[in-house]
């Protein structure tokens, strides 16, 4: 057990105790850089309590005079439909720094729930890539080629419920349904870059496949720092939708902030710097057009009827076929019902999370496995040819280490 409090300036050491409101902490190894970062705690808190007073006033009125400005709604007890859950994943460490390169995977994968009867398929599934990358424009892209594969895979999955290998009605997708960079870079941008140009035509297809297969497909998007409602006060806000609206909604309450054709255009003008408002919400209407149904997309918020730790607003992106038959206020309802009272979301969406998750242990598995099969594959290798499979920083090496079995 170790006592936190802010450092002495210039010591490393802690103040004295009347100085702070001290903490306990267990198996946290605190150096003398660690208590500076624990010193910059009453900043940041000046910070958000500067954000809370100012909009204070506003969330008693969306609590009051401005609820007919989000339409605040109960939502409705629907059972939930057939479904499949799709997620996609890739280290968050940025993976195994070696000396010939990063190594790095992705994973994405899926599950079906609420009786989703399957022909000629599992059930849940998994698919993974893994290579070596060589610059850190390859290592920004890695984010775009997890979305990528899940795109693919949710692609295949629609191809499986339109051959009758599925009787889905419904896809949940873990983040949103469209990568935000495809919505808010100019045209050019992005056909200039093969992976957003890809992944761009991935997107789109997803949509059309959705439409003609009868699928709703519904993001649940967990980390969210959109001011959205900025556009339905007609003024940028101070704090994000997620944040206000976990604040005002009521447990069992949802509203409809509406549709990206709607909302993108305006939010554009809103957040542009420099007064190039125009220029960039014409950039935003473009790719819109580019491909009808992205605007076709609805955002809405809801704070589940279970009790939950936090109760939290939950962001979802919603693209549901002409002739489908249940409203988004129905689709809503059956998230709802589907709620993982630990988590505050879809249990579905905690289900693909965790069957996708990839410890970082594993690529160290899979460094080894490389070194093997080479070895095992050349004999002419040239003299220390597999160092370039050596760790770069092996003072971080044990975080890789797979754990040894004890007995």
């Amino acid at each position: 057990m170790i006592e936190v409090f802010p450092a002495n300036p210039g010591t490393g050491y802690p103040a004295n105790h009347e100085e702070v409101q001290h903490d306990t902490y267990e198996d946290v190894e605190l150096t003398p850089a660690s208590f500076h970062v624990l010193k910059t705690s009453s900043d940041i808190a000046s910070i958000l309590l500067e954000k809370l007073m100012a909009v204070r006033e506003l969330l008693e009125k969306l609590k009051t005079t401005h609820r007919d400005i989000l339409g605040y709604k109960v939502l409705p007890k629907i059972e939930p439909l057939p479904g499949i859950a799709v997620d996609s994943t890739f280290p968050i460490d940025g993976g195994l720094e070696l000396i010939g390169g990063r190594l790095v995977a992705v994973i994405a994968g899926y599950i079906c729930f609420s009786g989703v009867k399957t022909r000629d398929m599992p059930c849940k599934d998994a698919f993974a890539k893994a290579w070596l990358i060589e610059s850190e424009e390859q290592h920004k892209q890695i984010p775009l080629v997890a979305k990528s594969l899940e795109k693919a895979l949710t692609l295949r999955l629609l191809k499986s419920i339109k051959e009758g290998k599925a009787d889905a009605s419904i896809l949940l997708l873990d983040g949103e349904i469209i990568p935000y960079q495809l919505l808010f870079k100019h045209e050019k941008s992005i056909r200039a870059n093969k992976l957003l140009s890809r992944l761009d035509r991935q997107c789109c297809s997803m949509l059309r496949e959705a439409a003609k297969a009868n699928v709703a497909i519904v993001g649940v998007v967990k980390r969210s720092y959109s001011k959205l409602l900025s556009v339905k006060l007609d003024r940028l806000l101070p704090l994000n939708d997620k944040a206000i609206l976990s604040l005002v909604l009521e447990q069992g309450h949802y509203t409809i902030l509406g549709d990206f054709n709607e909302l993108l255009p305006r939010y554009a003008s809103l957040i542009a710097p420099y007064n190039k408002g125009d220029k960039f919400r014409k950039i935003v209407e473009q790719r819109l057009l580019s491909c009808p149904e992205y605007g076709e997309i609805t955002i809405a918020y809801y704070k589940p009827s279970r009790p939950s730790r936090g109760a939290y607003a939950v962001r979802v992106e919603i693209f549901t076929p002409k002739n489908f038959d249940k409203s988004i206020d129905e689709i809503l309802g059956i998230l709802n019902s589907l709620t993982n009272p630990a988590t505050g979301l879809p249990y579905p969406i905690d289900l693909v999370d965790e069957y996708t998750r990839m410890e970082s242990r594993i690529l160290e598995l899979l460094r080894r496995r490389i070194i093997h099969v080479i070895s095992t594959m050349s004999k002419d290798l040239p003299a220390g040819s597999l160092k370039l499979l050596a760790h770069t920083n092996p003072e971080k090496k044990y975080i890789y280490e797979p754990h040894r079995s004890r007995g």
